[in-house]
């Protein structure tokens, strides 16, 4: 259920994304979710990966800043209202919600949701307790 995402910091320019994306699929790392979120001076290329440890090596090749961070992978039915369900069990606790992405159902009628939640040992018992389906 703990995934290890990788966020790196672009300048926000166009031709900056690309690069990055491209190195990565040459060093054989396969993106699983992927986020981006822009903001006037930076952008930031969130993503899950079948290794973390080769993806901020390879970014890092190319001299961005990176960080790894640990957030919450489920899987969740692809249908009305799912996310809905998922988000009402941090009703009534001290869980928040920092940010979230998810990765398109891929035929099977599950998608991959990616949760940033703070406190996030707390956030795990509660999916846990609840049975979602661990990543």
């Amino acid at each position: 259920m703990i995934l290890k995402q990788v966020s790196v910091f672009l300048e926000s320019r166009r031709g900056k994304l690309a690069p990055v994306i491209r190195h990565l699929g040459q060093r054989g790392v396969n993106l699983r979710a992927l986020m981006l979120a822009e903001t006037d001076r930076f952008g930031i290329l969130r993503f899950i990966s079948d290794d973390a440890d080769a993806a901020l090596a390879a970014v890092q090749e190319l001299g961005n800043t990176t960080r790894i961070t640990d957030v919450v992978g489920i899987a969740m039915d692809d249908r009305p209202g799912a996310l809905a369900d998922i988000l009402e069990i941090f009703d009534d606790t001290e869980v928040s919600v920092e940010y979230l992405y998810a990765e398109l159902a891929s035929g099977g009628g599950q998608a991959l949701l990616v949760l940033k939640l703070d406190p996030l040992e707390r956030a795990v018992e509660l999916l846990s307790a609840a049975g979602l389906p661990q990543v």
